[in-house]
């Protein structure tokens, strides 16, 4: 079987009740075979995290111990890794010259979470932000999914049932190639 990877993120404002769906799907996708890649924050990263096993997941921190992440699982960005993502990030921020530094990384965080920059990009982007809608850090990593092709499915205009079938046509199309 193929292992295909999702970014799994979101507002760190998510209800409570989508974060109990996220961490179930999380333990649904990863007995489907599929990798988390997620970034460590507190909500839908942490509720994802919790679900899928430690040896199926990466959690990309924009600093070592960040959110107090540690563990095999963790990954910072290398240096060249980091500034590819900071360039990414630079060109779909609204006001990238306002952000600090850390804030910065944060951003450029989006893209490792997403592979862009560090490797093959995600197959698909599981998330929620209220309404769907294209706002605050989650907003930032659906701009660079969409910016590369890359399918995003959002808690706060689907269901988690479809989505689950979105994510299982995506496998099934990946593994007829």
């Amino acid at each position: 079987m193929t292992t295909l990877t999702y970014a799994g993120i979101g507002a760190r404002a998510t209800p409570p009740s989508v974060l109990t769906a996220m961490t179930v799907m999380a333990g649904w996708l990863a007995r489907q075979g599929w990798r988390l890649n997620s970034g460590g924050a507190a909500g839908a990263d942490s509720a994802f995290a919790e679900g899928a096993p430690a040896g199926q997941r990466t959690l990309y921190l924009p600093w070592s111990g960040y959110n107090g992440c540690a563990g095999p699982d963790c990954r910072v960005p290398s240096p060249s890794e980091l500034q590819s993502c900071l360039t990414i990030a630079a060109r779909l921020h609204p006001a990238w010259d306002r952000c600090s530094p850390g804030v910065r990384k944060l951003h450029a965080r989006n893209a490792a979470i997403l592979g862009v920059g560090v490797g093959r990009p995600v197959d698909a982007v599981v998330a929620w932000t209220p309404g769907g809608t294209v706002t605050g850090g989650t907003g930032m990593a659906i701009r660079i999914a969409t910016e590369a092709g890359i399918p995003v499915l959002n808690l706060g205009s689907i269901t988690p049932r479809a989505l689950c079938e979105r994510l299982l046509a995506i496998r099934r199309s990946r593994s007829s190639r």
